[in-house]
């Protein structure tokens, strides 16, 4: 499993994914030659957009969206940022406050804290 944790404000949740469900998604995302910068934000967007909503306002597309969001960010800060600022495993994300940013750690970090 992969797992990727977003805090917005109130709203906070866990998305799991399955391994071979996360390898296949990114295979046909990657596939695309997405630009990187544009796909990390559109993928925020797409957090920021559905966190707020419950499970009821989902529609298939969002799933979908979402999913596709999910798969992108773990792999972004699993193998594409710089060497240094890699992340192995899991990640969380926190958005800043005032909505200026998002700041990204290991959730791993959040293990070693309890």
């Amino acid at each position: 499993m992969i797992a990727v944790y977003y805090k917005s404000g109130n709203a906070q949740w866990k998305y799991e994914q399955d391994e071979k469900d996360h390898e296949y998604v990114i295979k046909n995302v990657m596939e695309d030659n997405p630009d990187p910068s544009e796909m990390f934000e559109d993928s925020l967007e797409i957090l920021r957009d559905i966190s707020g909503m419950s499970e009821d306002e989902m529609e298939e597309d969002d799933e979908v969206d979402q999913t596709i969001a999910v798969s992108f960010l773990w792999h972004y800060f699993n193998h594409m940022v710089e060497e240094d600022d890699r992340i192995v495993g899991d990640i969380v994300l926190v958005e800043d406050e005032d909505g200026s940013g998002i700041t990204v750690f290991p959730a791993s970090s959040l293990e070693e804290e309890e």
